[in-house]
Formats: C-alpha cells, structure tokens, sequence
C-alpha cells in the first residue's frame, strides 16, 4: 500500500508542477531609453501580458507599445499599440495565437515576474484579419527573442 502512494505521489508530481507554474494575474515590463539604445532591433516599449482561467484554458491578454526602432520603427508602426489575446491549448505553458498568429512559451515564471520566449507571435490592432498594424514580438535577425517581466498589479494591465 505504501508503494502505491509513493508511486502515485511520484507520477502526479510533474502534472502537479505544471499546473503550479502556470501563471495567473498581470506582468508588466516598461523599457528604459537606455535599454532600448543598447538593443536596437527591440521592438517593444512596453508590454503587459495578463493571464486568467476560462472555459478550460488559460488566456494571455498580451498588449504592447511598440518601439520607434527595429522593424517595428522601419514599419512605421512606432508609437502604436497592438496586441493579441493567446490560449494555452498546446500544452499549459505554451500560448497561441488563433490564425496562424504564433506562440510564445512561458520560460520561467517565479514569485516576481516571468520571461516569455517566442520565434513568432503576431501583434496587430485587429486580430485575425487585415487590420492597420501588423507586427512580431520577434526581433529581426533573431531565432528566438526573450522578455523578462515583472509581476504587478491587474490594474496595470488595463491601459
């Protein structure tokens, strides 16, 4: 009897962790004139991505201001804010975009913030069709690109 818990314990353990690291609530990164001097082709001012439970998934409400610099500046996009609302309908860490628009994956996710990779997720002012804006998370020139953000109130979520 002992044995079974244990092996029981033991094969719900990675689910358990999982679902721990599965972020809820807001993060919020804004970005220095100095950082963005020091990275070029970043494209993102400032970001917000809230994440909240609903029908069976998790959604991530992803906002941003984008950069008057990399292919975003190029665009002409600088200045402008665009988003995307993802699921997690992949695996519980990894968030898509409906119409082809991408993922992200959450990377690490602590008691003070989380960082989000992605290798493509759209931003645009009007998902899933041709809206004004349509621009990428992904820097040019870069397989992957990282933000680091940090945990804060729902309310800076909402601007």
């Amino acid at each position: 009897m002992r044995y079974n818990l244990i092996l029981l314990l033991t094969l719900l353990s990675p689910i358990s962790a999982t679902a721990q690291n599965l972020p809820l609530g807001c993060f919020t990164r804004d970005y220095s004139d100095e950082h963005l001097a020091r990275n070029p082709e970043q494209v993102v001012d400032r970001i917000s991505i809230l994440f909240s439970q609903g029908d069976g998934i998790t959604n991530a409400d992803v906002k941003v201001l984008l950069a008057d610099q990399g292919h975003a500046g190029r665009a002409g996009f600088g200045g402008m804010r665009a988003g995307e609302v993802a699921g997690n309908y992949e695996t519980p860490l990894r968030f898509g975009v409906e119409c082809d628009g991408g993922a992200f994956d959450v990377i690490t996710n602590d008691a003070h913030g989380l960082t989000v990779a992605t290798d493509g997720f759209r931003l645009s002012d009007d998902s899933c069709s041709d809206g004004k804006i349509r621009s990428n998370l992904l820097e040019e020139g870069s397989s992957s690109t990282r933000y680091r953000l940090d945990r804060s109130d729902e309310a800076a979520c909402d601007w």
